[in-house]
């Protein structure tokens, strides 16, 4: 039986997804159940849902973020559907039939308030022990810190989007 790590990528630079995507094709090449659950993508049509459709009933994605805008005035409508995702995230932890659970963008969901940090801390302690926790997103704060096993922060050095290059399907979305 292994033992379950719990892995954080954060930071303000590109590559939290892509590393937590590409930890998910290694355990699915290992013949091992994992869950992906994007807490502010909205769209289902990006490469990574399309590429994981392919895998079959190894990799299960859900997408249930809002496409949650910085600038929006009322957060009612995106808390709701934080929430449930949320959920859906403890659901799947507690039913110890996965060997992975990636929760992309989560830190977001505790850095504005939406689920609490406490309830965040309580899932992780009660992980099942084989349980392969990833979570990631720019902010995570020390308690989430303290609680991983592996913490890697990606940092902006250069980015296209600072010369007018916009967002481009394969490496973007």
């Amino acid at each position: 039986m292994s033992t379950g790590l719990t892995i954080i990528f954060t930071g303000n630079g590109k590559g939290k997804t892509t590393a937590a995507l590409g930890l998910a094709l290694r355990a699915a090449g290992h013949g091992k159940k994992i869950a992906i659950i994007q807490f502010i993508k909205e769209r289902a049509d990006t490469g990574e849902a399309l590429a994981l459709a392919a895998l079959g009933d190894r990799i299960e994605l859900h997408v249930t973020g809002s496409g949650f805008s910085w600038a929006q005035r009322d957060h009612t409508a995106f808390k709701q559907v934080a929430q449930e995702g949320w959920r859906l995230a403890q659901a799947k932890m507690a039913s110890r039939a996965y060997d992975l659970i990636i929760l992309d963008e989560l830190t977001y969901l505790i850095h504005f308030g939406l689920v609490p940090e406490a309830e965040v801390l309580a899932a992780i302690a009660a992980k099942p022990p084989h349980l392969h926790l990833v979570i990631t997103g720019r902010h995570a704060g020390p308690g989430l810190i303290a609680a991983a096993d592996l913490v890697t922060e990606m940092r902006e050095i250069k980015h296209p989007y600072r010369r007018g290059i916009t967002a481009q399907p394969g490496i973007e979305f």
